[in-house]
């Protein structure tokens, strides 16, 4: 059967989050082995979409591995905490502890970014599986890099279209998680600092997106240190208008995934000493981003 027709075999009850981009899915049960026919046209509406949403799924972190990979090759994160020992390729983001030691990543990605994008291979998609929910804030923010491109003014674009930029995981890494221990020397030396375009073309649907992430993006094109991060803000500040938004309040059971090569995404907080949160997180490896004039 063509990839087409597989396609075509089923029939997905989906509805769209946001005019531009962002749909739920309802009536699929993520737990059970996912048939070639369904994965495909999930695959297909996401590439269609950016970003699904799956309400009501309670998967162990195996389900949740084999889930994920329907998209693609999973990724190690180099610092993951090997939650499960089995399963190392599902991440923990969590503020719980145990033995007085958190049990994952804890207040992490505050900020617009897009996860890996300090690599030469970034991430192709993040996909996040809520089992612990505060019932206030804690929201996943997630921005379309194409709408945002197209709303563009000319005279942004300019700034961008044809220049790379510099990613760098170690550029503020100290000011973005003060309460982590510093990296060691082989951990800096391990992530060192990409290139890559500030405008992108995705590899699915050919179309562009801004590539541009807050806080580890230090130089674009020949400008100085200065005048690049007066050129991010900018960017930033565009791209994250409420119109290119949409924000996931946590339910228990949600999976929410988002296209890491055309959004960007950020948390928000919520009250650390209250509300207990832990969600299973998995990456699905991409390749290099490039640039089509």
């Amino acid at each position: 059967m063509t990839a087409e027709a597989m396609k075509s075999a089923v029939s997905l009850d989906i509805s769209p989050l946001t005019p531009t981009f962002g749909a739920e899915i309802s009536g699929v049960d993520l737990s059970q082995p996912i048939s070639d026919q369904l994965a495909a046209a999930i695959v297909d509406a996401f590439h269609q979409y950016s970003a699904l949403v799956f309400r009501g799924q309670d998967m162990t972190p195996a389900e949740f591995s084999r889930f994920s990979s329907i998209f693609g090759e999973l990724d190690v994160h180099h610092l993951a905490e090997h939650t499960f020992p089995d399963h190392p390729e599902v991440r923990v983001l969590s503020n719980m502890k145990k033995d007085n030691k958190h049990v994952g990543q804890f207040r992490g990605g505050h900020f617009w970014h897009t996860d890996i994008s300090y690599k030469k291979k970034v991430a192709l998609a993040t996909i996040l599986h809520g089992k612990i929910c505060p019932p206030v804030g804690a929201d996943s923010l997630v921005a379309d890099m194409y709408a945002a491109y197209e709303s563009m003014p000319e005279s942004l674009k300019k700034k961008l279209e044809g220049k790379m930029a510099i990613h760098d995981r170690n550029f503020r890494y100290e000011f973005l998680y003060p309460e982590r221990p510093p990296l060691t020397p082989e951990q800096i030396s391990h992530v060192p600092p990409v290139e890559h375009p500030c405008i992108i073309a995705h590899p699915e649907t050919g179309r562009k997106a801004v590539y541009i992430v807050e806080h580890f993006v230090s130089r674009i094109g020949d400008l100085d240190e200065d005048e690049s991060q007066e050129l991010v803000k900018e960017v930033i500040q565009f791209v994250t208008q409420p119109q290119f938004v949409y924000a996931h309040k946590w339910q228990v059971g949600d999976v929410a995934m988002w296209d890491d090569r055309c959004t960007l995404h950020s948390a928000t907080s919520y009250e650390y000493d209250k509300y207990d949160r832990l969600l299973y997180r998995t990456q699905i490896k991409g390749g290099e981003p490039f640039y089509r004039a």
